[in-house]
């Protein structure tokens, strides 16, 4: 049933990402099953893991073909599509984190002046005091 490295080396990055997150939900039933005490062969746990161990890494793999051009034609065109996609977003990403960091700092400083800090509370012992003298 375990899935093995080299068969899982023929297949595309989406097809390897559909087949982690199904063995997720796998994994996700046998833990359940385990609790509710239905999970008759606990070592499918521990495969399951070991599946999406194996299908991330090949993924990985596939990633960094890709990345360095490595790749069989059909990943090298899909290489190029993502490196002008990355690039983009990378020219972005740090406009949108400087935005949100300005953000931040004039809403700390609208805050800081409209807020009133509460009266400080008098000791216990002072509040019983003061309520004797009454």
């Amino acid at each position: 049933m375990s899935l093995e490295a080299k068969d899982l080396r023929g297949n595309e990055p989406d097809e390897l990402r559909s087949t982690a997150r199904k063995l997720q939900e796998d994994l996700f039933k046998h833990r359940l099953k385990k609790t509710t005490s239905q999970l008759e062969n606990t070592m499918l746990i521990r495969q399951t893991r070991r599946d999406i161990a194996r299908v991330y890494t090949v993924l990985a793999e596939r990633v960094r073909q890709i990345g360095s051009g490595a790749a069989p034609s059909t990943a090298k065109a899909t290489a190029h599509a993502t490196a002008d996609d990355t690039s983009a977003d990378a020219v972005k990403e740090p406009a949108k984190a400087s935005a949100k960091a300005t953000a931040k700092a004039s809403a700390k400083e609208t805050t800081k002046d409209t807020k009133k800090k509460p009266a400080a509370k008098k000791p216990a012992a002072k509040q019983l005091a003061d309520k004797k003298e009454s």
